[in-house]
């Protein structure tokens, strides 16, 4: 039996914790556990010392505690990274959680579905990156990655209002006709948030700090093109 005082540091894979949130889960005061690793290498991920695994573990066993003392003030806890589905004890680490009354929220890619599905958060986030028969130009690796993000889709579908679709505008994976293509995916999906990309010197690739992001007007020809497929859009930071 796997419990909070017992299970090694190293097996569980936590490298960042932030103990306060009230924007990372919807409704919900959450603590968010930043997971080490990640099967894509997007140009803009802001957070490389993670997915390159440069910063040290943290241990369940402070996070339990800190969560003991917090205990009817965190409601949730935010699974994030990297790719938090890498890790074959995450479901091992919600139990534990779901055993303290905490609700889960999940954030991921999509290339795992089968353990998004033993995970069975209370809500699901996933990132929408471009067309998945470009993910090779990610660094993606399976052979079968619309298949995999296609039944990954259909989780969101199935969870309704408690799960969401991200995307990413990014100048070198998202266009019109990449647009056109998510939309016939994602019909059926509750809610789908745009954003742009964010510049900054931590890029995983430094040199994409110097592509500039999508105007807004840009984001707002590609919200009506999903409005035509599904109900609900926003455009994270100016809807």
């Amino acid at each position: 039996m796997i419990n909070g005082n017992t299970m090694p540091v190293e097996d569980i894979g936590i490298i960042g914790w932030q103990k306060n949130s009230f924007i990372d889960f919807p409704r919900t005061v959450s603590t968010v556990l930043f997971f080490r690793g990640c099967n894509l290498r997007c140009p803009y991920c802001h957070n490389p010392d993670i997915v390159f695994n440069r910063l040290p573990p943290v241990s369940l066993n402070g996070i339990l505690s800190f969560l003991d003392q917090r205990a009817g003030l965190i409601e949730g806890v935010v699974l994030t990274g990297g790719e938090p589905t890498l890790h074959k004890r995450l479901p091992d680490v919600i139990s534990v959680l779901r055993d303290k009354g905490l609700k889960i929220k999940l954030d991921t890619n999509g290339l795992l579905p089968e353990m998004i599905t033993l995970c069975k958060p209370d809500y699901l986030a996933m990132d929408l990156k471009t067309d998945p028969a470009q993910y090779v130009r990610l660094g993606g690796e399976y052979n079968d990655i619309p298949d995999r993000i296609f039944q990954s889709i259909e989780i969101v579908k199935s969870m309704g209002d408690n799960a969401e679709i991200r995307i990413t505008a990014s100048p070198a994976f998202i266009d019109n006709n990449t647009i056109n293509t998510i939309a016939d995916l994602v019909t059926g999906v509750s809610k789908i948030y745009l954003q742009q990309t964010v510049t900054n010197n931590n890029l995983l690739d430094k040199a994409y700090a110097d592509v500039d992001p999508y105007p807004v007007s840009v984001l707002e020809k590609f919200k009506s093109l999903l409005l035509e497929k599904v109900k609900q859009c926003t455009i994270r930071g100016f809807d």
